[in-house]
């Protein structure tokens, strides 16, 4: 059986995704075999040159690993710690500046400015690509990463590229994708923090 990501995105985000991203094509994502069942998996993205950015959310509590990948090379495992498709992530970051008008004049004077952290917004599916029922386990998992009062450490391409190395999680927001009894939509929002073992240093 063919399992194609378009409808669902459509339906969950609003945009029809068109042609195989020529990274995964080269990967064999377009026509993946899974050799247990024969299904085949297509994949679909904005263009020719997109490419996914697998993420890892890592943390060491008391001795314990704990780890979850976002990702596409972990689409065909069963495991509660594997989501796929990878999310799709939003930056966003500010200054805070404190000015002061010059007398008779228009003009501005900055006094002093700091830059803030990044602010990101993380979106995905929840998908039971094997039975096609409603994704019970996937969603007690993400709920188990949001409950954590703590940092997570992330291995990201492109958030490591602008500094970002760890995350706390601020919000989440679940919502279902019509159409698909299979597939949750989820948007986390979260804010980049200096990692644990950095802060344990300093202090």
């Amino acid at each position: 059986m063919t399992f194609d990501f378009k409808g669902r995105f459509q339906n969950a985000f609003g945009y029809v995704n068109s042609s195989i991203s020529r990274r995964l094509a080269s990967l064999g994502f377009d026509v993946s075999n899974d050799k247990t069942s024969n299904r085949k998996l297509s994949v679909y993205s904005w263009n020719n040159d997109t490419t996914f950015d697998e993420v890892t959310l890592r943390r060491d509590v008391a001795g314990v690993n704990e780890s979850y990948l976002f990702g596409y090379s972990g689409m065909m495992q069963e495991s509660l710690n594997v989501f796929a498709p990878p999310p799709m992530l939003s930056l966003k970051r500010s200054k805070k500046i404190a000015t002061t008008t010059l007398d008779g004049d228009s003009l501005e004077c900055v006094e002093r400015y700091n830059t803030e952290p990044y602010d990101i917004t993380w979106r995905g599916l929840l998908i039971d690509m094997d039975n096609h029922e409603f994704p019970l386990d996937k969603l007690e998992s993400i709920n188990r990463i949001f409950e954590v009062n703590g940092v997570w450490n992330v291995d990201s391409e492109i958030l490591n590229r602008v500094g970002v190395n760890a995350i706390y999680i601020k919000d989440i927001d679940i919502d279902f994708v019509e159409g698909y009894e299979d597939t949750i939509q989820y948007t986390l929002t979260a804010r980049a923090i200096k990692p644990l073992e950095y802060q344990l240093i300093i202090t």
